[in-house]
């Protein structure tokens, strides 16, 4: 054979083999993680005992435990106690949210409604854990925003990785903010968060995808010794925008099995705090007409503000609200025309130490007191917020003063079941906190829409998505080894504000190693 032709038949060869190994190392990449606990017993509840599950330990090496009890002796459907059978019983217990000893797992499942991890709960499930409790997200109810809260970090540059900078006057970020992951100060708190480089490839392999994110979170974990251990799972999200909600319970179900697996394996040396920043609407949605909405009334859609009718409304993830940029002298005169679209709910905007809500139900303004410790409702036209009916029903608990004015810890109590959970604090947080160029009109849209990057509507059909003031959209949960919980949590109460200085303290913070990141 000729000289050419070698060369040729060679790089063949060499192409065919990388393909194969490609193909093998896509194959094997994102494996669900093993199974290590299974259960193969549980009791009914007892009065006396109350329940008990039975777990056989796989590949246990001889003269470990096999078989593993979780008992609940005192009936609250939690495990309080666990034996542990093997060549001798021994037992442990959940450790104490003071025991120094004990290693502090944290983990946001992204995205993941209050409704669905509570029937996960009342079949069975995630039975080391107290209860959950609905967890407030903030406005919008979108991770950005949210985990900033949670954290209790620095605010980020904009609502999503795509956002218009104010001071530049032009949209920027997207793609390479995704995948730099700078300038979002909760990421640098973070000891484990899925790559910028894996999270676009979540859309196209989502359960290998979010399979190697639990994986890595297992690995890492292990290998780590931080005290105080922050993870954030964001693959749950990506799945529950393109999988429907059937789809989402067994995927679940394997976060129950790898946490049962830290939990027994440290034998009584590990708290777990579990919770998602947001819910999902959970329903089919279509994207909100837009530019023909503004093209009717004389506005243009662009990438800068140059004349008074121009607006900037960045397109990113495909969510459920969307935040405009105009002349600040036009804020109502946008929010008016906004409110009035297809798929739109609300539109706010900011007015003093007020923001001013519409909506096709009409018009209204809610002012809050310094700092957030009471909020007055005044219905202009309608009552777009539908708080009317419960500021009566405060009235005649006595709960409202002269002047109209109702306590933040009244208002919470009030609305956290009500269809816009704790609006009257969210909103007053969308107009001073969260991000640094902050939308002159901000937009809630109806279950069943969503706004984004037309490139990303082409590729994917969304089941679900959040960022809305509503309720589903709103509601994560939390739930915790430390004990019960009584009622709704705000975001910001999830976590201690000190967080980050506690994993000073205990020798966490500072020795976070670059490769946790990716």
């Amino acid at each position: 054979m000729r000289r050419p032709g070698k060369i040729l038949l060679t790089l063949l060869t060499a192409l065919l083999g990388l393909g194969g190994l490609l193909a093998w190392r896509i194959h094997t990449w994102g494996q669900p993680v093993p199974l290590v606990y299974r259960r193969i017993a549980a009791s009914p509840a007892d009065a006396e005992s109350g329940r008990s599950y039975t777990y056989l330990r796989l590949g246990a090496a001889p003269g470990e435990p096999k078989r593993f009890v979780a008992l609940d002796p005192d009936g609250d459907g939690t495990m309080d106690l666990v034996l542990t059978e093997g060549s001798t019983t021994t037992s442990f217990a959940r450790p104490q949210a003071d025991d120094s000893q004990a290693r502090w797992l944290v983990v946001c499942l992204d995205g993941v409604p209050y409704q669905v991890l509570l029937s996960l709960w009342e079949e069975g499930y995630f039975r080391e854990f107290f209860r959950p409790v609905p967890v407030i997200s903030t406005f919008p109810s979108d991770s950005e925003t949210a985990l900033s809260d949670i954290f209790h970090s620095g605010p980020v540059p904009g609502y999503e990785h795509r956002y218009f900078d104010r001071n530049r006057n032009r949209l920027t970020g997207g793609a390479f903010l995704t995948l730099t992951e700078e300038n979002i100060p909760y990421l640098a708190l973070l000891d484990y968060d899925m790559g910028g480089m894996f999270k676009g490839l979540a859309y196209a392999l989502p359960r290998k995808s979010y399979r190697a994110d639990l994986g890595r979170l297992r690995k890492r974990f292990l290998a780590s010794q931080e005290k105080i251990y922050l993870a954030h799972i964001a693959s749950v999200d990506s799945l529950y925008h393109i999988l429907r909600p059937e789809e989402m319970l067994p995927l679940l179900r394997e976060v129950d099995s790898l946490l049962r697996e830290l939990y027994f394996d440290a034998r009584g040396r590990l708290r777990i705090t579990v919770f998602s920043d947001h819910g999902n609407s959970l329903a089919e949605s279509r994207p909100v007409p837009l530019a023909e909405a503004l093209a009717a009334h004389g506005w243009r859609l662009r990438g800068s503000l140059r004349k008074p009718r121009d607006v900037v409304v960045p397109a990113y993830g495909l969510v459920g609200f969307l935040a405009a940029y105009c002349a600040p002298e036009e804020r109502a005169a946008l929010a008016r025309i906004l409110a009035q679209t297809e798929g739109v709910d609300l539109a706010v905007y900011q007015e003093a130490d007020a923001v001013v809500v519409e909506s096709a139900r009409g018009r209204a303004r809610l002012r809050w007191r310094e700092e957030g410790t009471a909020f007055q409702y005044q219905p202009l036209t309608g009552d777009p917020l539908q708080l009317s009916p419960l500021w009566a029903k405060l009235r005649q608990e006595g709960k409202v003063d002269g002047q109209g004015w109702v306590a933040d810890a009244d208002l919470l109590r009030t609305t956290r079941n009500h269809l816009y959970p704790d609006a009257g604090s969210r909103l007053r947080e969308w107009a001073t906190n969260h991000v640094r160029n902050r939308a002159d009109v901000l937009v809630s849209l109806k279950p069943g829409y969503h706004y984004g990057s037309s490139l990303f509507q082409r590729i994917v059909h969304i089941y679900s998505t959040h960022g809305a003031l509503d309720r589903a959209q709103t509601l994560g949960f939390m739930m915790s080894t430390d004990g019960p919980l009584n009622g709704a949590v705000r975001s910001r109460d999830l976590l201690p504000k000190n967080l980050a200085e506690d994993k000073v303290l205990r020798g966490a913070a500072g020795k976070k190693k670059p490769e946790n990141r990716n």
